[in-house]
């Protein structure tokens, strides 16, 4: 009879504890979830914005071998940013090359970066498509560094 009651024991015991268990994992996948849905919510309404003519521009810029003949425009945005021009290799992944090619195309600060698409992105630094995580983590970084 002892026997049955220490199984019986044991049982609920173990039944309460994969119980508690189960609540705890649930909490946190739901929070995880919730976490996860606001994230595709701001992504959403990034894209759904139209864009500016500054990010146009820079989607324009990079296919055109054009540019560099043309320094009479570039001087003037470059001397106006010049004081607002923010350190870009602060961005983890960001380099001096990856730095000189932003610059080049007209990205100077944390907010003009933060501006850009993953498709901007990827024609201004030569990103293949396959690495787009690479490009959304540096756009959410400079956003952060923006703010």
């Amino acid at each position: 009879m002892r026997v049955v009651k220490v199984f019986f024991l044991g049982f609920l015991y173990g039944w309460f504890m994969k119980w508690i268990i189960d609540e705890i994992y649930t909490k946190d996948h739901l929070r995880m979830i919730t976490n996860e849905n606001t994230l595709l919510k701001e992504r959403i309404k990034l894209v759904e914005q139209p864009r500016s003519l500054e990010s146009k521009s820079i989607q324009r810029t990079p296919p055109q071998p054009v540019q560099p003949v043309e320094p009479a425009p570039t001087p003037t945005p470059v001397r106006r940013t010049a004081s607002k021009k923010d350190d870009l290799k602060k961005i983890k992944g960001v380099g001096p090359q990856m730095e000189k090619k932003l610059n080049n195309a007209g990205v100077t600060t944390f907010e003009q970066m933060s501006r850009l698409t993953t498709t901007d992105l990827q024609n201004i630094l030569g990103i293949s498509k396959r690495v787009v995580q690479s490009a959304d983590n540096l756009i959410t970084q400079a956003k952060k560094l923006a703010q």
